[in-house]
């Protein structure tokens, strides 16, 4: 049996295939190296996914998954996973390689993930082969979900979002300024948390403030990432993640604007995972 994941910083989401069969896709807690150690990867392996499975019939194991995107890290997760399936022939993947894998299989092509965190890169049907450094939610993420949660929590701290969208917000979180700041600079997962308010934006969509706020960060992902592959004009462009599901109408008219045109878009890319490793040999 393969064992397949596909990791954000948020969920993992895993299935089992062995021939044509394959099983229920289960999700579990967000499994980002650079966020948890190897004792939590194992931990969270053998408490929630090994129990669904037979653990000897898990012969490989092919895991995509934010932050894996270096040696250090791979090994990292590599070596977690190890601590449970010592026996498995081990393969760690960055997300992004997941996402061209799952949305093009084996064509050529510009893929996007905008989901907690953001990255985009060439895939040339085998292995990503240029890459704009997303840099995380501090540097960097542009039109992901920490990037919109950030700027929605500066503008209602500053007073900047309109009185009764504030109002809202206030009911809805209860957020008061020391309590955000702590959670952001002293919490275990800021990322996650500024990420989480993105519910408040998609909720209230219709409301011009936010659909701004929305397509501004998208053209910042465009003019700081997909403009520096200095890409032929128009070029397709695969595109998956929540944040680009949900607000997807907004994302295609900014790409539209850009030049870009969408081939696909999907939430999430474990299912074409799945068709990819039905058929990889």
């Amino acid at each position: 049996m393969k064992l397949i994941a596909e990791s954000g910083s948020t969920k993992t989401r895993w299935c089992g295939i062995s021939g044509p069969e394959e099983t229920e896709i289960i999700s579990t807690t967000g499994l980002n190296p650079n966020f948890v150690d190897e004792k939590t990867i194992a931990e969270v392996i053998s408490a929630s996914v090994l129990p669904l499975f037979s653990v000897k019939d898990i012969d490989t194991i092919w895991f995509y998954g934010a932050g894996c995107s270096g040696e250090a890290m791979v090994n990292k997760v590599k070596n977690a996973i190890s601590l449970v399936l010592p026996d498995a022939d081990i393969q760690v993947f960055s997300d992004l390689t997941g996402a061209a894998r799952g949305l093009l299989g084996r064509s050529k092509g510009y893929v996007c993930m905008i989901r907690t965190g953001s990255n985009s890169g060439y895939y040339d049907g085998e292995r990503i082969t240029m890459n704009v450094p997303p840099l995380g939610f501090i540097l960097g993420d542009e039109g992901s979900g920490a990037s919109l949660g950030k700027k929605l929590l500066a503008d209602y701290l500053r007073g900047i979002m309109p009185a009764a969208l504030s109002e809202e917000f206030r009911e809805k979180y209860g957020a008061e300024k020391d309590d955000i700041v702590g959670h952001v600079y002293r919490g275990v997962f800021p990322g996650r948390f500024i990420g989480g308010f993105v519910q408040f934006l998609n909720d209230h969509i219709s409301e011009e403030y936010c659909r701004n706020l929305v397509r501004r960060s998208f053209e910042e992902f465009v003019e700081r990432n997909l403009k520096l592959y200095n890409a032929e004009v128009p070029s397709e462009i695969a595109l998956t993640g929540s944040v680009a599901w949900y607000f997807r109408h907004i994302l295609v008219e900014v790409l539209s604007g850009n030049g870009f045109t969408v081939s696909v878009i999907a939430r999430e890319p474990i299912q074409g995972l799945i068709r990819f490793h039905k058929t990889d040999v």
